[in-house]
């Protein structure tokens, strides 16, 4: 009993010495807004991980409790985002805990839904989870493994450009590294889209990407037209094919436009129509579903085009039902 005792103890001494808390202040320099200090709040809490914050709304100070390696990159944190503008550079914290901190200014993206998108990119396609944003200054804190942090920051960095520049329709292509996260693959795109720029149109594509393209980890962000997408090798060659061919411009269309996987009964097409309304679309769409037992289907409008992906007999019997209710293109 007495050497049982004695490695307990010995164990919440090690886990005391491994787990010291520590206190800080930070007080900021410049001018802030209660919105401003609501954000570096959260900052703190979310991004830099200390379970405790208070704050002196009246001269902007901060107070900080919790693990030493959190509290200390909170007040690297506050000090990089403590000005009136961003700059160029981008600040990297390493972590004890083999975790890297970055503190990237995105002068581009200023708008609040601007702003929303671009979280909603990082948390759904690049899996970045300690993230936010310091609205006054265009600053972006983010935290994580080595590989996410880096994909996030070419996003970061081609939305940004793109605000500043217009940007050309060449697909941009990153290898995502670490593991390969649910199988979703390594393989990632940005698409900056010329003709399909209104956002029902951009809706649309991102749900034919996700219902037919299997395409899970897909985002848009609006201000710039941009698709951003993460998927395996198979189903990114389909998704970048789906989105040339529904990118094109206005005007006479060819009836039809196929891809073909590399193994097995998996085809892709799209059914260029005419005279076919969105009303005629809304009520076509379940009918097929229905009669032909296919559940990868999806209609998109202005210009009208159904996107069907199954078996050669299931584009075969899709074929037929479009031409016998006369909406095939020629």
């Amino acid at each position: 009993m007495r050497t049982i005792l004695g490695i307990l103890a010995c164990s919440l001494i090690s886990h005391a010495q491994t787990s010291t808390t520590a206190t800080g202040v930070y007080r900021f320099t410049t001018p802030q807004t209660p919105q401003g200090l609501q954000e570096a709040t959260t900052i703190v809490r979310t991004v830099a991980s200390v379970p405790q914050v208070s704050v002196d709304t009246s001269t902007a100070t901060f107070t900080l409790s919790g693990p030493a390696e959190a509290v200390s990159f909170a007040e690297w944190v506050l000090a990089r985002i403590d000005k009136a503008a961003g700059d160029n550079a981008v600040y990297e914290y390493r972590l004890p805990s083999g975790e890297v901190g970055r503190v990237i200014f995105a002068p581009g993206i200023e708008t609040p839904p601007g702003v929303q998108e671009l979280l909603t990119v990082l948390r759904t396609v690049a899996d970045v989870r300690k993230i936010f944003t310091f609205t006054s200054n265009h600053a972006v804190v983010l935290s994580g493994p080595d590989w996410e942090i880096a994909f996030a920051e070419w996003i970061i960095d081609q939305l940004n450009q793109s605000m500043q520049q217009k940007p050309d329709a060449t697909p941009r292509e990153f290898t995502v590294g670490g593991p390969d996260f649910k199988g979703m693959g390594h393989g990632a795109r940005l698409n900056f889209l010329s003709n399909r720029t209104s956002p029902r149109q951009m809706q649309e594509l991102l749900t034919v990407l996700r219902a037919v393209g299997d395409v899970q980890k897909v985002f848009s962000y609006t201000a710039s037209h941009a698709l951003i997408l993460r998927t395996g090798d198979s189903d990114l060659q389909r998704a970048e094919w789906m989105i040339q061919q529904l990118d094109l411009p206005a005007g006479p269309s060819a009836g039809a436009a196929m891809f073909t996987a590399s193994s097995g009964d998996d085809v892709t097409r799209i059914f260029h129509l005419r005279n076919a309304d969105p009303q005629w679309l809304q009520t076509s769409i379940p009918s097929m579903r229905s009669e032909l037992k296919i559940g990868k289907i999806f209609a998109t409008t202005a210009p009208a085009n159904i996107v069907v992906r199954g078996t050669a007999d299931q584009i075969a019997a899709v074929t037929m039902w479009l031409t016998s209710h006369s909406v095939l293109a020629e």
